[in-house]
Order: structure tokens, then sequence, then C-alpha cells
């Protein structure tokens, strides 16, 4: 008898952060601090997670942190962004939080903004701002 998982391992959890943020393994690996070898091990499940891959993660995904630890909710901030509900606006909120995620990308900041103007207009009334 084969046992149905319905949960995703914290490897493919992993990996689809990193695919949503449309960054290849080498930058992501980068900008979270893991050896390039490493995360592709935990991304095809031939290593487990440690406490420090955790850390590392989840101090640059800090909204991504319940999630990636254990399938937990998105966490908001105080803004009432509805994240959960689309990728794209998710990708884009992160990527405004923290625009050293695109050191790698080789696009630069403005041409990001322009890319994903509509989004972020929707995020700045959102936050009851203007940006």
């Amino acid at each position: 008898m084969t046992k149905k998982r319905f949960l995703f391992t914290a490897g493919e959890r992993l990996r689809g952060l990193r695919e949503l943020m449309g960054l290849s393994r080498p930058a992501f690996a980068e900008i979270v601090g893991i050896k390039p070898k490493r995360l592709e091990n935990i991304e095809n499940g031939w290593q487990k997670m440690h406490d420090e891959d955790f850390e590392k993660v989840c101090s640059v995904f800090e909204e991504f942190s319940r999630w990636i630890a254990y399938e937990g909710p998105l966490d908001r901030q105080a803004l009432e962004l509805k994240v959960a509900d689309s990728a794209q606006k998710a990708a884009v909120y992160l990527v405004k939080c923290n625009p050293e995620l695109l050191k790698s990308s080789g696009i630069s900041l403005a041409e990001w903004s322009s890319r994903h103007q509509a989004v972020l207009d929707e995020l700045g009334k959102s936050e009851g701002s203007t940006d």
C-alpha cells in the first residue's frame, strides 16, 4: 500500500519560492547564502533542510517563513494585502520590500518597476499611499 502525501516537502516549497521569484538556482543560493549544490540537493529531496538553512531562507523571505518551515499561512504585515490571491502580486510585493533580490537578475530596479507598474500602483492603494 502506498502512503498518500498531501503536503509538500520543505525542498518542494523552497523550489516553488525560488521559481515564484523567477530566480535561477545560483542566484537564489547567493541571495539566501546557501551553496548552489546544497540548494539543488534540498530541492530534489536528496538532502533535508537543516535549521541553519531555514534561518537563512526565512531571514530573507520573512513573509514566507511559516509556509517554508511547515506549510503554514503566509504572514501579512499590517497592510491588508491579499498576496495569497496572486503569485504575481506576491512576487512584486517581495521585490518591492527587498529590492536587493534584483542584484543577480540582470534587471535594474527602474526597468523592473516599469514592467510591474500596475501591480505596484495597486499595492500602493492597499497601503494607503501613492508610491
